[in-house]
């Protein structure tokens, strides 16, 4: 019985790889999505869930050159210690991180990258940004969100995942809306964000809080418009904004 068990064992493991053969060439050629859903029905990070996560990984550099970025991410495992939702925190625990290829992380169900995201004030108004219609992401186009993204590889600092984090926030808060240390007053770490709602999965957010010493800034990228907002604005646009925007307003500054 053990023998049969064993050989129908191999049986049915030669006829998935020999069926992850003969569709790997084609499967190029089709959309993200149908390659996700072939994915699935392999385990998890077993040898043909990987070989397809490479495909995938393929399309998404072909259909979006910045996911050929090296970006740190986390093991869900090493994030068991924080809870679902929005929580207040004004710095990370101890966690591990490694460093890949972003296409290679997307759509991982096991894997999570940190995403510094930041409150930006001066006085009591607030900056966010308005995407526009050829930003990459359509379920962003026509969303106020913060500012903030992937924190890179020439980012990381070797055992110390707060400080790389915090360099990445330093360079995104200069590439998208050109401020400079010397534009800040204070720098504050407020909470953290995980979510497993659509892309959320994908991503653990670190809320920060900078005030800043004057408001003369603007988006510094296409396709982005950058907003002051007082909080009665955002009352009144809090339909508008990106999911993590209204967690974030609803947790940190209409609340106060």
């Amino acid at each position: 019985m053990a023998k049969q068990e064993k050989t129908e064992t191999f049986r049915k493991e030669n006829e998935n790889t020999l069926l992850l053969d003969s569709t790997e060439s084609s499967l190029r050629e089709k959309s993200l999505e149908e390659i996700l859903t072939v994915r699935s029905q392999y385990p998890v990070e077993s040898k043909e869930w990987e070989r397809l996560n490479k495909i995938k990984s393929e399309v998404l550099q072909k259909n979006k050159p910045s996911t050929k970025e090296k970006i740190i991410y986390f093991k869900e495992t090493d994030l068991k210690g924080i809870p679902l939702g929005f929580s207040k925190a004004n710095q990370l625990p101890p966690i591990d991180y490694r460093i890949a290829e972003r296409s290679l992380l997307e759509y991982h169900p096991i894997q999570r990258h940190p995403i510094p995201y930041v409150i930006v004030r001066y006085n009591e108004e607030y900056f966010f940004i308005l995407r526009g219609a050829n930003i990459g992401e359509s379920r962003l186009t026509g969303r106020k969100g913060l500012l903030g993204g992937h924190v890179g590889e020439t980012d990381a600092v070797s055992g110390d995942v707060q400080r790389s984090i915090e360099n990445g926030l330093w360079r995104e808060l200069e590439e998208e809306a050109g401020i400079k240390m010397e534009m800040v007053e204070k720098l504050e770490m407020k909470g953290i964000i995980k979510s497993n709602d659509g892309v959320d999965r994908d991503h653990l957010g670190i809320v920060y809080e900078i005030v800043l010493n004057h408001k003369d800034i603007q988006s510094e990228e296409e396709e982005l418009t950058g907003l002051w907002m007082t909080k009665g604005k955002l009352r009144q646009h809090f339909d508008t904004l990106e999911s993590w925007s209204k967690i974030v307003v609803s947790n940190l500054i209409l609340s106060n």
